[in-house]
Parts: structure tokens; sequence; C-alpha cells
């Protein structure tokens, strides 16, 4: 592989993660919204949803700070990239 490939590939592996981040978080804020309007719980079955949606947006903002790392390490290609061609 060539150093013109690697960062075409960095690119499209941040996109697809890009991608399917987006797509989570839809799908997590969507069943959020179902489970907190459907739901006619309490006590003790209501702390336990409370828990399960937040341990949702633990897995959202997981998944969003893994992002944005890789989008930094993409960043980082990119420039060296245009130093190399300097």
């Amino acid at each position: 592989m060539n150093h013109i490939e690697e960062p075409a590939r960095s690119r499209r592996r941040f996109t697809e993660r890009l991608a399917s981040t987006l797509v989570f978080t839809a799908v997590m804020i969507w069943a959020a919204v179902v489970i907190i309007v459907k739901s006619d719980v309490d006590g003790v079955v209501a702390l336990a949803v409370s828990f399960v949606l937040a341990g949702g947006l633990v897995a959202v903002y997981d998944a969003w700070r893994e992002v944005r790392s890789v989008r930094r390490e993409v960043d980082v290609e990119i420039h060296e990239e245009d130093l190399v061609r300097l």
C-alpha cells in the first residue's frame, strides 16, 4: 500500500464510523423517548429503567468521543500528507 492509499482508507473508516454513530445515536434517542413516553412504572422498576437509560447515554457519549478521536487522527494524517508534498 502506498502513501496515497492510506489517508483515503483512514477517511473512509472515519466516514463509516461517523455514519454508524449517527444511526446509533438516532436509534438510542428514539428508544429513550419511547421508553419515557410509554412506560408507566414506579419504584424499583423506574430506578432500573433510569439506569438503563443512563447507560445508553454513556454509550452514545463514548461513541462520539471515539469519533472525535478518530477525526483528530485523520486530521494529523492529512496534515502530514500535505507536509510530505511540500
